[in-house]
């Protein structure tokens, strides 16, 4: 605390200085300190409650953009700079950038009295003292912005199947994101912000993609798709604090609030869950179940025997006249073959108006299309809700507080605190030898990509 380097001292006594004034570097580290994103040096050891270095980050408790709040049934300050130097609760304003740092290394509040013990007292090297007070200065500005967002652009990316069978899902895909940004850079953008879209290929994994766009990092990526483990896909999301919205991706369990996804489509567990429920009312005759999953379904659960396609599933069939048959959306056309006798329940993972026939011409009327359309929308709304001053978790943030809200006629999404998923699945049951159903083409499309 003696010895500080010129950095440091310059900074103390600029207080009034302005952010442009900071060094772009030293704002970066003080960022990345302040956010979570990198450890402080002293670990464990930077706080005497000797706190995980998750825990230390100053944004959990003063807000992403400095805005304050309430922790342990506590008021949190605001740390935004206009907060700062000005007086607050009958206090006097902070007069100096050397004040702010003795209430983070010190606990010593606008009076000089010590803070409440839920203010953690750290354990700083100098240029981390200089880079906090020299992020402080940007914190909740426009100034502070997160990799992606620009003074009048957005960048958005999208990892999608391009080479191999799935490839004409995902072109398709990628037409219906761009034409749902195209409909907000239309009207003027987001908040002044034009909306940018990059697509990489899923082939290589989503690790490779954001490599090759290190150079000019997306602000989010949204409606991705891809085969790889969803368990190594989140991890990859979450050491590059890339948040991903309107996911494709359909995942064994739901996002968890803390995590960096948010889906679209119902989990694997949601799905099976309906699907047993409705073989239970099955009057007569074996009860199975075709359902995809990690990890792989018992063959036996609920009074449902589950099965995959194949000489099992056949010869079950053709030893017994009459049962139910539940199944999921890959399972469709293996589906179609059941005997008269068998009555039919197939479970979606999205609302059953997106498979129906849609007017326009034949791409407008793709399910993938309209999937990207949706999913381009409920990024643009989330945008707007989350207002100029952004961060990486913003559009996540937002969630919270949509509770439903429609992308399209008869379409709409629900999420909350603890649901990080927009859609519940969906149950449509066949009497014996109805042949009708969601359009047979416009759910094989669908099934081709979406389920691993």
């Amino acid at each position: 605390m003696n010895t500080r380097p010129a950095l440091l001292l310059a900074l103390l006594l600029a207080t009034g200085a302005h952010a442009a004034s900071d060094d772009a570097a030293l704002v970066r580290q003080g960022r990345a300190l302040y956010q979570g994103h990198k450890a402080f040096a002293a670990g464990i050891d930077a706080t005497r409650l000797r706190l995980p270095p998750d825990m230390l980050a100053c944004a959990r408790c003063h807000g992403a953009i400095g805005e304050g709040g309430r922790e342990g049934g506590q008021p949190v300050p605001p740390l935004r700079a206009a907060a700062l130097y000005q007086p607050r609760g009958g206090l006097p304003a902070w007069r100096a950038a050397d004040d702010v740092l003795r209430a983070i290394t010190q606990g010593l509040g606008r009076d000089g009295r010590p803070l409440g013990p839920l203010m953690p007292r750290f354990a700083l090297r100098p240029d981390e003292q200089a880079a906090l007070l020299a992020y402080l200065r940007h914190l909740g500005t426009e100034a502070d912005a997160p990799p992606g967002v620009g003074a009048d652009r957005i960048r958005l990316a999208s990892v999608l199947p391009l080479t191999g069978p799935a490839a004409p899902s995902g072109q398709v895909l990628a037409a219906g994101l761009r034409a749902g940004l195209a409909e907000a850079n239309a009207r003027g953008g987001v908040h002044g912000r034009q909306l940018e879209l990059d697509v990489a290929d899923a082939r290589a994994g989503v690790r490779a993609a954001l490599n090759a766009w290190r150079e000019r990092p997306p602000f989010a990526l949204i409606g991705g798709l891809w085969n790889e483990s969803t368990e190594a896909a989140d991890a990859v999301l979450a050491e590059r604090h890339l948040s991903h919205v309107a996911s494709l991706v359909v995942r064994e369990q739901p996002p968890r609030a803390g995590d960096w996804s948010a889906d679209l489509l119902a989990p694997l567990q949601a799905q099976r869950a309906v699907l047993a429920e409705a073989l239970r009312d099955c009057p007569r005759g074996p009860r199975l179940g075709l359902a995809h999953g990690e990890p792989a379904v018992p063959a036996t659960e609920h009074g449902v025997r589950w099965l995959t396609p194949g000489l099992a599933l056949e010869r079950v069939l053709s030893e017994n006249a009459a049962g139910c048959i539940g199944y999921t959306l890959p399972y469709a056309a293996a589906a179609q073959a059941v005997p008269p006798g068998w009555s039919r329940t197939l479970v979606l993972p999205m609302p059953g108006e997106l498979l129906q026939a849609g007017g326009g011409d034949a791409l407008a009327a793709s399910p993938w299309y309209r999937l990207g359309q949706l999913s381009a929308r409920l990024t643009v709304e989330l945008l707007s809700r989350a207002g100029r001053v952004l961060h990486e978790r913003a559009l996540l943030a937002q969630l919270d507080r949509l509770n439903e809200f429609e992308l399209a006629p008869g379409l709409s999404v629900h999420y909350g605190r603890q649901r990080r998923h927009a859609w519940s699945p969906q149950r449509v049951t066949l009497a014996p030898g109805d042949a009708t159903a969601v359009r047979p083409a416009a759910a094989s499309q669908v099934s081709t990509a979406v389920i691993r």
